[in-house]
């Protein structure tokens, strides 16, 4: 397994694509943290988009931050298959960021682990 860190700066109201899983490999999410960077009191979501049942799960939906709030999950431990994402959204005139910690590892791993 190897660990990576991904940050993005949010434009304001747009769903943002943070990573998605490469083909072939799987993701164990360490870290997700949210910030906003400055504005005024402003909401900000994580979603998950399972590319297996072509669904998004909402992981922080509309949480409120106030200016220069940020918000930690650094007990996390949930598993990514190929095509899944991490996507994040901020309100409209906002200035947020992202940053999520993973582990990724080849998908016959996984497979093996339950041999």
């Amino acid at each position: 397994m190897r660990k990576f860190t991904v940050g993005r700066d949010l434009v304001a109201n747009t769903l943002t694509t943070v990573f998605t899983v490469p083909k072939g490999m799987h993701c164990d999410i360490k870290l997700i943290h949210m910030a906003n960077n400055g504005t005024p009191t402003k909401e900000g979501s994580v979603k998950w988009y399972d590319s297996s049942q072509n669904v998004t799960v909402d992981f922080l939906n509309a949480y409120t931050f106030a200016k220069g709030e940020t918000k930690s999950f650094d007990q996390l431990d949930f598993v990514l298959t190929e095509n899944d994402q991490i996507k994040a959204i901020s309100e409209a005139g906002s200035n947020m960021s992202v940053i999520v910690t993973f582990e990724m590892y080849p998908a016959i791993a996984a497979v093996n682990n339950f041999v």
